[in-house]
């Protein structure tokens, strides 16, 4: 375990000495950049949460691909935040990385990336949110594995769902394994939606243009950008 993994404050802080001490012309991108890559993100969760508030929709997180726990513990820390006690958060990912990847299908991400292990990951989650994690709030595994009709079959309505796969294929298999569990007003979070060219349609985009087809009954609404790179979008109507 990186050990400055354990110590997410510390290693903020000795970023900032560095960009401020030794790179003092790129502090100002420092700044924005964790504005826009950490600050905007999670700003939109709790806005989210409060919506689930609003909405009287079902306090149950799901988080598809958890590395570094930061969007997790931001979820977890709006709801506490917004004092919704009986939410349920759950993290789903293979806690090794990233699969296999195909470079003309995925572009930038690779294989055995984005790593952080499960020990680190509730570590992490305590450490940020105060948040002791059950075994069965955490599904580790690759998804191909692990996002079976019986687990399906135990987990309850889902009124939020992250999706930060970055994988068409891991995508995929997501979509499917959330499609009886979505309610209408169901949030969707992508994280990676824009990864690609434009007139691209590869990634997460494409798996969700694809399920869109496959299933005519499901519709959405597009709520806004997430971040950087992602966008949301509110269930209107189910598969």
């Amino acid at each position: 375990m990186n050990n400055l993994a354990k110590y997410p404050k510390l290693k903020g802080f000795l970023k900032f000495l560095y960009y401020s001490i030794f790179h003092r012309k790129l502090y100002s991108a420092h700044i924005n950049y964790k504005f826009s890559d950490e600050k905007l993100k999670f700003t939109h969760i709790l806005e989210a949460v409060n919506y689930l508030r609003i909405a009287e929709l079902p306090y149950n997180y799901y988080e598809f691909g958890c590395h570094s726990a930061r969007t997790f513990s931001a979820a977890a820390n709006a709801f506490k935040y917004l004092k919704i006690d009986q939410f349920k958060l759950y993290a789903f990912d293979s806690f090794e990385g990233l699969p296999n990847t195909i470079k003309e299908e995925d572009g930038y991400f690779e294989g055995g990336t984005f790593s952080t292990s499960i020990s680190e990951f509730l570590y992490l989650v305590k450490k940020q949110t105060g948040l002791i994690l059950k075994p069965e709030n955490c599904i580790k595994g690759y998804y191909e594995n692990t996002l079976t009709r019986k687990l399906q079959s135990k987990m309850p309505r889902v009124g939020i769902v992250h999706i930060d796969v970055d994988l068409y294929s891991s995508t995929v298999e997501v979509l499917e394994f959330i499609k009886p569990l979505m309610v209408r007003g169901t949030v969707l979070l992508f994280d990676d939606w824009y990864c690609f060219n434009p007139g691209e349609s590869k990634g997460e985009k494409r798996a969700f243009e694809e399920f869109c087809l496959k299933y005519p009954n499901f519709k959405t609404e597009v709520w806004k950008n997430y971040s950087t790179f992602g966008r949301s979008f509110f269930v209107t109507s189910l598969p």
